[in-house]
């Protein structure tokens, strides 16, 4: 409800305004529409208003306050409300028609007056519903507190709450928003100032810094980029840092990451500086005033080197940069520059194919071609095989077919020299032997492994063993009259078989020949020994007695003559007595061979036991008659060797 006399706002069951106590009742004179539309502040009613107050004859608006002067005036004439009633002036103020809104003054019955802001009477007519104000943004603005308010014991006096205040939260937000904008722009003008700072900084320290300095010499020239080394490209100072005809040389990486040396040199008034290169033209600079200038030139190593394929002798290699200055009258002289020194890789040939067997020449194949295959673990060398450049493929590969001349003989052998090289990197070099194309037979294989080689009592024997597969085997008697040998069968692994059958009236040895033969293999061949044992020892006498060939040693023969004649002696024709001790047992592959000696010329004598009767192993040093053949040398002895049928002790 609208106040009729002042224009406040008072709630709809208030019968006096809170603010003039004036009368609020319906009967009351009705105000003009511009008055009614003027927006005032509202307070609260204050304790010291009865409520049985009359209200005036007339009805009397008080002029806006404009001013924090005018408002404090204003509450001044308020607090006049504390004098009696008969003494406030009859005469009602006259009312004026307010222009705008003013801020008015605005106390609170607890809290002491304060001036309120102005109030955005636009911002009120926009809100539908006007926001709780915030007790501590109220207390801040000195506007009364709502709940204080609803304390009055006087329930006729309710508070209405003043609409949130838009424009002035409004302005706090932009106030807000433009102080972190400005914040914002703040550190952006300051990074980039630091960091113009920076480079800045950088850049003075690149041509002041220690490594271009001579004791106290002052700032030098810095080349900074020096790749292409063309004169001119620098700038140079006029302070002579070091003596003019020393250099200094430092190493150092750029920021490119290239190896790189600096050379610092003097370069007297009115001359010229040249550094010669042996690859790339020559660095020159002029100076054409007449003061020293010092000169600080940052080259890449590579321009020092030879550029070449180097030598194992080449591993390693010092530089000393070659420097001249010519002076305006055609006179020169050399720099002393110190040196540095590089090493460098070598180059690794990896031969894959032929893989020769050791240091044998790779065979060729019938058709006399050989592919050589490799790789090089650079793939940018140059390949060449024996002096022909070949390609080289993605991963360092590299293949080469050589062929051998037409109708060449099959004993030549060639030599194929394969080269890597590759500027400024060792040569390595690899040779490959090849060998024409020739038949080579395949080693025959013929072997025997019977274990016993003595003919049963009907005079058959069969003898076993193995040879190449495929081969064809044959076997003869020397004494084929009376020793007969089958057919010899060979099974798809090699293995072999044959009979040999005597006849009754044959005793003794016989000597078997075994022939072996493939189609692409070498012939094979081999001998060996069979025998047939007699009956019992007088059998055996009788039968070399009666052909006069029965011989006795030492009486009748000596062993040296034996071993002189053995292609007469050593035969199945003569039959032989030997008297010895027995030294020592051997058995070999399931052969008794007995070491003997001679008890009348202490020979020693070696006899294959050919008895089931005679065990010697259980009467060593026990002297015995033995009666056999003679075979020959036992192994690389120089001892006679006998086949031993029968041993009697004497």
């Amino acid at each position: 409800m609208i106040c009729k006399e002042c224009g406040a706002y008072n709630p709809d069951h208030a019968t006096f305004c809170k603010v003039c106590a004036a009368s609020l009742k319906p009967d009351a004179a009705p105000k003009a529409p511009e008055e009614e539309q003027q927006p005032t502040k509202r307070f609260s009613r204050p304790s010291w208003i009865a409520p049985e107050q009359s209200e005036p004859e007339e009805p009397v608006v008080e002029e806006p306050v404009k001013t924090v002067e005018t408002a404090v005036e204003a509450v001044k004439a308020e607090s006049a409300v504390d004098e009696p009633e008969d003494e406030r002036p009859s005469e009602p103020e006259k009312t004026s028609e307010p222009e705008e809104e003013t801020p008015v003054p605005i106390w609170s019955p607890t809290r002491t007056r304060r001036v309120q802001e102005p109030v955005d009477v636009e911002d009120e007519e926009d809100d539908d519903e006007p926001e709780e104000p915030d007790e501590s943004e109220e207390d801040a603005d000195g506007i009364y507190n709502d709940e204080e308010a609803l304390e009055d014991e006087d329930d006729s006096f309710e508070y209405e709450p003043t609409p949130p205040k838009r424009k002035q939260q409004k302005k706090k937000k932009n106030t807000m928003f433009t102080v972190l904008l400005i914040a914002i722009i703040v550190v952006i003008v300051g990074i980039l100032v630091l960091g113009g700072y920076m480079l800045l900084k950088n850049q003075l320290n690149c041509g002041n810094s220690p490594e271009s300095r001579n004791g106290d010499a002052q700032q030098t020239d810095t080349q900074t980029e020096n790749q292409s080394l063309t004169p001119g490209n620098a700038e140079a100072t006029e302070a002579p840092a070091l003596d003019s005809r020393t250099a200094q040389l430092q190493e150092m990486i750029d920021e490119k990451n290239q190896d790189i040396v600096a050379i610092t040199v003097v370069v007297p008034g009115n001359s010229t500086l040249v550094i010669d290169f042996p690859n790339q033209d020559d660095y020159q600079f002029v100076n054409s005033e007449a003061k020293d200038l010092t000169r600080k030139v940052k080259i890449p190593v590579e321009v020092f080197y030879y550029g070449r394929p180097l030598t194992e002798s080449e591993s390693t290699i010092v530089f000393q940069p070659d420097i001249t200055v010519t002076m305006a009258d055609g006179s020169s002289y050399k720099v002393n520059c110190p040196t540095f020194s590089r090493d460098f890789s070598k180059l690794n040939i990896t031969v894959t194919s032929p893989v020769p067997e050791g240091d044998e020449p790779f065979m060729a194949p019938e058709n006399n071609i050989v592919n050589l295959e490799g790789t090089i673990d650079n793939p940018a060398a140059e390949i060449a095989v024996n002096g022909v450049v070949i390609p080289v493929y993605i991963g360092g590969k590299f293949m080469y077919e050589y062929h051998f001349p037409e109708g060449v003989s099959e004993d030549t052998v060639e030599t194929l020299t394969i080269t890597a090289t590759l500027k400024d990197y060792i040569t390595d070099t690899k040779e490959v032997k090849l060998h024409a194309y020739k038949f080579i037979p395949e080693p025959m294989t013929l072997e025997v492994k019977s274990t016993s080689l003595h003919a049963d009592k009907n005079g058959k024997l069969t003898v076993t063993g193995t040879t190449l597969p495929g081969a064809t085997l044959t076997a003869t008697s020397d004494n084929s009259t009376n020793v007969l040998c089958g057919s010899v069968n060979v099974d798809p692994d090699g293995n072999f078989s044959f009979q040999i059958t005597m006849d009754g009236s044959f005793y003794g040895m016989s000597v078997i020949t075994l022939n072996a033969e493939k189609e692409g293999a070498e012939s094979g061949s081999t001998k060996f020994t069979v025998t047939r044992g007699f009956a019992d020892k007088e059998a055996f006498v009788k039968h070399y007695v009666s052909k006069h060939t029965y011989l006795e040693i030492p009486s009748k023969i000596k062993l040296d003559e034996l071993l002189a004649n053995q292609s007469q002696y050593a035969s199945n024709e003569y039959g032989f007595r030997i008297t010895a001790t027995v030294v020592e047992v051997i058995t070999i592959e399931g052969d008794t061979i007995v070491k003997m000696t001679m008890n009348k010329t202490n020979e020693t004598v070696y006899v294959h036991n050919l008895s089931e009767k005679w065990t010697p192993g259980e009467n060593v040093n026990a002297k015995y008659n033995v009666y056999g053949n003679f075979i020959g040398t036992y192994a690389d002895t120089g001892c006679a060797e006998f086949y031993g049928w029968f041993a009697k002790k004497p």
